[in-house]
C-alpha cells in the first residue's frame, strides 16, 4: 500500500480528483486535500497569505501521514508549486518514493498567471473559461457563477505571492511532469529537469489546462504506472 497525497487546482475540493479515483491501483490509498474554505472546510475562511497557506497543507498531511507505509505526492496546477514547496522545503515526514506536477509549467520565472487574481471579474472569468475550466451551465447563472468564482480568485492570490526559491531547489525524489502542449500555463515545461535530485519523466495529455476533466483515465494510466514498483 503507498498513500497518493492529492493537491487540486485554483478553486478545487476533495472532489477534483473524484474522476480518476476509481481507475487507481488498489494498492494505492488517495487522500485529497481540502484548502481551507471550500468542501468540507468550507466554513472556514480563505487563507490570505501564501506561507500560511503552506503551514496548513503541511499540518494537514503530516497528520494524516501513515508511518507503516510508503507515500507519494500529486499537485495540480496550483497544487504543484505546493508540493513542490513542501518537498524542497522538507515539509513533509520521510522522503516521498514519488512526486507528480500536473498541469504547471515552469516554477522559476513569475508568470502572467500570477497576476490573474488582480484582473476584472470579467476579465478573470474569461480566462478561466479559455483554460476550460467552467462549465457554460455556471456561466449562465450568475449567482452560481459568483459563488463558483470566489474560491478560484483566492486561490490565484495564493500563487500571485509564489516566489521561487534562489537556493536551486531540487526534491529528493523520482517525479513525473504531466501536462497539455496546449496549455499556457506550462510553459517552459523543460525546467522541471533542474529540480529534483533523480529521475524526471515527462507525459503530454489532452489540449487545455484542465485535461483531468476528460483525460482522468489516462491520467489514472500514468499514475498506476509510476507507483506500480513501490507497492510493499
Amino acid at each position: 500500500m503507498i498513500q497518493l497525497f492529492m493537491l487540486p487546482y485554483a478553486g478545487g475540493d476533495h472532489a477534483s480528483f473524484n474522476k480518476i479515483l476509481p481507475y487507481l491501483n488498489k494498492n494505492i490509498e488517495p487522500v485529497t486535500i481540502e484548502y481551507s474554505g471550500r468542501g468540507n472546510r468550507r466554513k472556514e475562511t480563505f487563507i490570505k497569505e501564501y506561507q500560511k497557506f503552506l503551514d496548513d497543507i503541511s499540518v494537514t498531511i503530516n497528520v494524516l501521514r501513515r508511518p507503516d507505509c510508503p507515500y507519494a505526492l500529486l499537485g495540480y496546477s496550483l497544487g504543484s508549486a505546493v508540493v513542490f514547496d513542501l518537498l524542497s522545503k522538507h515539509r513533509i515526514l520521510g522522503v516521498p518514493k514519488h512526486a507528480f506536477f500536473c498541469a504547471r509549467g515552469s516554477l522559476k520565472v513569475k508568470t502572467e498567471s500570477q497576476s490573474y487574481h488582480l484582473l476584472s471579474d470579467t476579465e478573470f472569468i474569461k480566462v478561466i473559461k479559455d483554460l476550460g475550466g467552467i462549465d457554460d451551465r455556471i456561466l449562465s447563472n450568475p449567482r452560481f457563477l459568483d459563488i463558483f468564482m470566489r474560491p478560484i480568485k483566492a486561490d490565484y492570490s495564493i500563487w500571485g505571492q509564489y516566489t521561487h526559491p534562489d537556493n536551486n531547489a531540487k526534491i529528493p525524489c523520482n517525479m513525473s511532469i504531466i501536462y497539455s502542449p496546449q496549455d499556457p500555463l506550462s510553459d517552459n515545461i523543460e525546467d522541471w529537469c533542474e529540480m529534483t535530485e533523480k529521475e524526471s519523466h515527462f507525459y503530454e495529455i489532452g489540449n487545455n489546462h484542465f485535461f483531468i476533466l476528460q483525460h482522468y483515465k489516462e491520467l489514472a494510466d500514468i499514475i498506476n504506472r509510476e507507483l506500480e514498483s513501490y507497492e510493499i
